[in-house]
């Protein structure tokens, strides 16, 4: 039995008939149709030098016909060809002024030259001249778009609904419209009224129960997913998104469950193995969970996030050099991700490893972690490795950006400490006790050497007198 319709048939013969004629050098008549079906073959299947060729041998045989001379006026507005294209266009409209497609392209002509405003007037033009008004509807609503004018956008993408209701594709750029808004309630009232009509529309179940997700009413948004289900027990994106939901309500065998679903439905997915291996970690099924860690890496192995959950998974488990070990596939393509190397420097830190740590906390810094933790992270990575002088420089700058740090001061007297340098320890201890006293006891666990020196002792004692009364 053919996989092919009929119109798909017919066009790949014509298609074939076309290259056995090339092959054999031969010159055989096709009308204007046949080479619009075999231009188009060629179009679609990013084919262009073909495209070009054909559109040459049909203009050769068909020099009037003005549908194969808009397909080269197509073609030439690709090829940012566009002069050459205007000057096609104000030929064809001498004599076919009613034809819509002459505006269409000429729309898109205007609309590579940014000038959007110019090509909805000519999309308008098109309107009354054409039958498919869905088409020029939606390509209006594009022009908007490109303008970053949502609400007219979504004013043409309801007209190509209203023509056509199960025109999904605009109804999910009607939602993207309403999320850039920030028009929940609107996107929820328009997805209500629209289901009353089409009860058992899977795509508006689905997205109306990702907007109840964002207004945070997680058992609407159950509900909705429900819905979904029950339109099209086998549409992936509804068991994917009730899945999520469920996780959030903590019900994570449930959540399993219909992540499971989604593995019988379609290729099994990466973020599938992940999320279940998350939901056995929440259960407390450490082995379960690091058996679909390693799922998704292997569906996956380009998977940041897969990999990093490795990482955390073995961390939390105090596995630090199995942590490590799996870092370097992280980092392979998050290489300007600052979260990712701010947990690299912690797992390094861990292990002692503190040039690794320094590097990993400096680039995090450097490509966007401005937080007072990561910086202090840093100097801790200074203190343990006795590089005293470079904890001073970092705690310093730190204290330019969050000048009432506590922790920061306490860092950088620890340095001078260890510089001999107590005059200046005791200036940046006392100024840590005014801005975080509660950090005192932290630091004197860690650094016992230093709250022992005599002079550093009676600071912490009249503080902690102070305090007391």
């Amino acid at each position: 039995m053919s996989l092919l319709s009929s119109n798909d048939e017919q066009r790949f013969l014509v298609v074939s008939r076309y290259e056995n004629m090339l092959k054999e050098n031969q010159n055989i008549f096709f009308d204007a149709f046949e080479f619009e079906q075999i231009i188009h073959y060629y179009l679609e299947n990013n084919k262009f030098n073909k495209a070009k060729h054909a559109i040459q041998i049909a203009l050769g045989q068909h020099p009037y016909s003005s549908v194969l001379r808009l397909l080269q006026v197509e073609v030439f507005i690709f090829e940012d060809n566009l002069t050459k294209a205007q000057e096609i266009l104000d030929e064809i409209i001498l004599f076919e002024p009613d034809n819509s497609e002459v505006y269409v392209q000429k729309a898109n002509l205007y609309s590579k030259k940014n000038n959007h405003h110019k090509a909805i007037e000519l999309l308008k033009q098109a309107l009354p001249l054409t039958d498919d008004v869905v088409d020029i509807y939606s390509l209006i609503a594009m022009e908007y778009l490109f303008m970053e004018e949502y609400t007219f956008a979504k004013k043409y993408f309801k007209k190509c609904i209203d023509e056509d209701p199960e025109d999904y594709l605009s109804l999910q750029q009607l939602l993207h419209c309403y999320d850039f808004l920030e028009e929940h309630e609107q996107a929820i009232s328009f997805l209500t009224n629209y289901l009353d009509k089409n009860p058992y529309c899977e795509v508006a179940w689905h997205n109306l129960g990702r907007q109840h997700v964002a207004q945070h009413n997680l058992k609407e948004a159950l509900r909705c997913f429900d819905f979904a289900i029950i339109s099209d027990d086998t549409f992936t994106g509804a068991y994917f998104e009730k899945g999520k939901v469920l996780e959030q309500l903590h019900c994570y065998n449930e959540a399993i469950e219909n992540y499971k679903i989604t593995l019988t439905l379609d290729d099994p997915s990466s973020f599938a193995y992940l999320r279940i291996g998350k939901c056995y970690e929440k259960l407390g099924k450490s082995d379960l969970a690091e058996q679909y860690y390693f799922k998704a890496t292997y569906e996956d192995p380009q998977s940041s996030k897969a990999w990093f959950a490795i990482v955390t998974y073995y961390a939390q488990e105090g596995n630090y050099d199995k942590a490590a070990k799996y870092i370097p596939k992280v980092l392979i393509n998050e290489e300007e991700n600052p979260f990712y190397w701010k947990q690299s420097g912690d797992i390094y830190l861990a292990l002692e490893h503190y040039q690794k740590a320094i590097y990993a906390y400096e680039r995090a810094i450097e490509i966007g972690d401005y937080s007072a933790e990561t910086r202090n992270t840093l100097t801790d990575a200074f203190l343990s490795s006795q590089s005293f002088e470079k904890a001073i420089i970092t705690g310093l700058n730190t204290l330019q950006m969050y000048p009432e740090d506590g922790s920061t001061y306490y860092r950088i007297a620890i340095a001078y400490y260890f510089l001999s340098d107590i005059e200046e320890a005791l200036y940046y201890l006392k100024n840590g006790a005014l801005y975080a006293n509660e950090w005192l006891t932290y630091f004197d666990k860690r650094f016992p050497m230093v709250f022992k020196n005599e002079q550093i002792r009676k600071l912490v004692q009249k503080i902690t007198n102070q305090k007391t009364n």
